[in-house]
């Protein structure tokens, strides 16, 4: 099986989307795909793509512009998420077999190879559960006054009131083949109006249309701000199985949230979350080094 990743980006998140395309490129092991898509960028930054392909030459990097129609009548979720984050309800429709999304505001810092070869159970998407929503499940604190809205507006989207396995899509393992053999779910799933009614846009609209037929993956491979112990943690309070509480070596940190590592300088050392910022800077100096033209 070929591991095949799909980034998505438009100019505003292209730096740091680069970054986590080198991440997979210089962190994988064996032969792959890097399927890179964009909207609406520049010649000169698919220019910056082929830069990157020297990485690791035996990963493919195939590019991609989106077009006008992947995107007829979506819109952005506030400042920090944009309309180009769309594109990846369309993986299902371009491409075959397992393919692994990322966001553009990851680190990676280990081989993924071997998240395509976990069981997925014949389920067509594999996901971590959401941080936030963990942690207020196992706190029980869904219903106080700082959560009460948003639970319900995800007890809304899942048609139940048990939202523990509510998803982050920052990461996501898709079996498109899978999707596409299920009746009418690839065109459900690539309906970006549809999905820019939720209130968290397409990650809500993911959760809605694969509630109750995802995998749950071991946090490792969506570490939410290097927190993926207090993840597991959580999981397993929630009745997680073995794959996804065992204890592995995070591969994946994910930055999720309107503050990014890359804007904000965090003070107080001995936080997790300001740890993991500090290591994603000092990476984005080795990496400036490597490629100064596409630092950011």
């Amino acid at each position: 099986m070929t591991p095949k990743f799909v980034l998505v980006t438009d100019s505003g998140m292209l730096k740091p989307t680069l970054f986590t395309a080198w991440g997979v490129l210089r962190h994988l092991s064996g032969e792959g795909e890097l399927h890179f898509w964009g909207d609406r960028l520049s010649e000169e930054a698919w220019r910056m793509v082929d830069r990157l392909s020297r990485v690791n030459p035996k990963v493919e990097v195939k590019k991609l512009k989106l077009s006008a129609a992947d995107f007829d009548g979506a819109k952005g979720v506030g400042d920090h998420i944009s309309v180009a984050t769309m594109g990846r309800l369309h993986i299902p429709s371009k491409l075959s077999g397992r393919v692994l999304y990322l966001d553009g505001d990851i680190r990676v810092t280990g081989d993924l190879r071997p998240l395509f070869l976990a069981p997925m159970g014949g389920k067509p998407v594999g996901a971590v559960r959401d941080f936030v929503v963990s942690r207020t499940c196992v706190k029980r604190t869904l219903d106080k006054p700082k959560y009460a809205a948003r639970t319900n507006e995800i007890r809304e989207l899942m048609l139940r009131e048990d939202v523990s396995e509510y998803f982050n899509a920052g990461v996501l393992l898709l079996d498109a083949d899978v999707i596409r053999r299920t009746p009418d779910l690839s065109a459900r799933m690539g309906d970006v109006v549809r999905a820019s009614c939720w209130p968290l846009g397409d990650q809500d609209h993911l959760n809605n249309i694969f509630v109750g037929n995802v995998h749950l993956l071991n946090p490792a491979w969506n570490s939410s701000w290097s927190r993926a112990a207090e993840q597991r943690s959580f999981a397993k309070a929630l009745g997680g199985g073995s794959q996804e509480t065992e204890s592995l070596p995070t591969a994946v940190v994910h930055f999720h949230g309107p503050k990014k590592p890359w804007k904000i300088r965090r003070n107080n050392f001995w936080r997790r979350p300001t740890r993991a910022a500090i290591a994603y800077r000092m990476e984005m100096r080795s990496y400036g080094r490597s490629f100064p033209e596409l630092a950011f």
